[in-house]
């Protein structure tokens, strides 16, 4: 029964993991809901700002996505007890989602733009949003880095490794080209195709982020019992030990 128990939290964990990822990437709803924004030039962030008419789906979204993997990766570290530079990050990562549901955009950032190069513009970048997207995106980078760290380390299949690691690298250049096409937009105010590089991206770290974290967790965990069962003592081939000699 024990057993049983520690299995179902163990998977409970990825679970929280595995649906944070998904709803990471709910900006896909747009393509369904009657929204007046353009996902080639519009910020995948204006979908929650003040005034959009589904602001509270997508918040509440935010908010349920940012608390599983939040929840999940604490759960994760206190159950692999290994990889707190895994963890943190991705605790940090959901705590950053969940404040910037709760912290949205006063307006839609590309229906008004501020004269390039003007101070508006900077009191934009610098509004608290901004600035925990940008401690958000900060962490997807150390929590890329470290996870793929992890799963080199704890022996994960070669193949489903460098997949992942292909995604999140993709992911990575596509924030690095949406960063690139921000300053851009900070000087001259052409958005260019900044929405559709931005959602690609958020799509790709969606993926990742449903796939890399739960699998570490059940990697290491396996490789644990894998350990556990190896060990001597452990019950296996001394089941005569210890039960009284039968008399005839």
């Amino acid at each position: 029964m024990k057993r049983l128990h520690r299995l179902l939290q163990h998977r409970l964990a990825m679970i929280l993991l595995l649906a944070g990822g998904i709803i990471y990437g709910s900006w896909v709803l747009e393509l369904i809901l009657p929204i007046d924004l353009d996902p080639v030039t519009s910020f995948i962030s204006e979908l929650s700002a003040v005034g959009q008419p589904f602001r509270r789906v997508f918040r509440t979204l935010d908010v349920i996505g940012g608390l599983l993997l939040l929840g999940g990766g604490a759960a994760a570290w206190w159950q692999s007890r290994r990889w707190p530079s895994v963890w943190g990050p991705l605790v940090v990562l959901g705590a950053c989602i969940v404040l910037e549901a709760l912290l949205p955009l006063e307006a839609s950032f590309t229906d008004d733009l501020p004269a390039a190069g003007t101070s508006s513009w900077w009191a934009r970048v610098t509004e608290p949003h901004g600035v925990i997207s940008f401690i958000e995106t900060n962490a997807f980078l150390v929590l890329l880095v470290t996870c793929s760290i992890a799963l080199r380390r704890v022996e994960a299949p070669v193949v489903r490794r460098r997949i992942l690691a292909t995604i999140g690298l993709l992911a990575a250049l596509s924030g690095v080209v949406d960063a690139v096409m921000t300053a851009a937009l900070l000087v001259n105010g052409d958005t260019g195709a900044l929405g559709l590089v931005q959602r690609l991206g958020v799509s790709l770290t969606a993926t990742w982020l449903a796939l890399a974290p739960a699998w570490l967790l059940w990697v290491t965990l396996h490789r644990r019992r894998q350990a556990s069962a190896r060990r001597p003592g452990n019950g296996h081939g001394s089941s005569t030990v210890g039960r009284p000699q039968s008399s005839t």
